[in-house]
């Protein structure tokens, strides 16, 4: 009866950390004065940081951007800064997919990472949770 006891509170807690991942969308930017160097520079903390993600199941994909680009209609605000790729991650809540995007290395140089709920769930091109 014991071990019954211990088995069920056991898998009581587990159950209540199990809660489905939603995706999120993380939009990168640097300032319109990141150099070539500082990108070469920061590569091997990307590298990190994507390996990290992939670890601990966190990440889906990513995307960059690292040619010519065109804005229409940017706000005063954003015009010294410049998006160069988009991250896709999972995560409980966009708490924790914040967390996740203070890995994010251009921050050191000034850079930006806005993180966003995709809703509905993930779109059905990116592979499932294993």
């Amino acid at each position: 009866m014991k071990h019954l006891l211990i088995a069920m509170l056991l898998f009581a807690s587990t159950a209540k950390n199990t809660q489905p991942m939603k995706s999120f969308v993380v939009l990168v930017s640097v300032p319109v004065t990141y150099t070539t160097e500082q990108a070469k520079a920061v590569g091997p903390q990307w590298d990190k940081a994507i390996a990290d993600w992939k670890a601990s199941g966190h990440y889906i994909t990513s995307f960059a951007y690292p040619g010519e680009n065109k804005v229409i209609g940017q706000p005063a605000e954003k015009q010294n800064l410049r998006q160069v790729s988009s991250i896709l991650l999972r995560a409980e809540n966009i708490d924790q997919a914040t967390e996740l995007a203070k890995a994010c290395p251009v921050l050191k140089y000034g850079g930006s990472a806005e993180v966003r709920e995709i809703p509905k769930g993930e779109p059905e091109i990116f592979p499932p949770l294993q």
